[in-house]
């Protein structure tokens, strides 16, 4: 065990000197003690942990609303006439039914002749 260095003797040495006496326990202090423990009222659990209750509610209704947030899907910004124009395109190339306009038609055919040969 570590000693403390003696540069306090006189310190120590004036506070056993002038300790204090330890009071005396007042008869049958213990046994009032325990009576009025038992005479207090005990409060019930269900209402210490009744507090509980409605930040429960708040936690859950939060966690719902979050949660519906992030799997309803947000409608995108893409303009409607666009899109309707990428699926068109995208349905024509799959069925192969370009439009007379597109200038690689011939390039198409050939692929897929050349394809379809094999």
């Amino acid at each position: 065990m570590t000693q403390f260095p003696n540069d306090d003797k006189r310190l120590v040495e004036f506070l056993r000197q002038n300790q204090g006496d330890v009071p005396t326990a007042a008869p049958g202090l213990e046994s009032k003690i325990m009576q009025a423990v038992a005479s207090s009222p005990r409060q019930s659990h269900k209402r210490r942990q009744m507090w509980i209750v409605p930040p429960a509610i708040a936690a859950c209704l939060l966690a719902a609303v979050t949660g519906y947030l992030m799997l309803v899907p947000t409608t995108a910004s893409v303009k409607t006439a666009e899109l309707e124009a990428f699926m068109e395109n995208n349905w024509d190339s799959v069925v192969d039914e370009t439009p007379e306009t597109s200038k690689s038609q011939d390039a198409e055919a050939s692929w897929w002749l050349a394809d379809n040969n094999n």
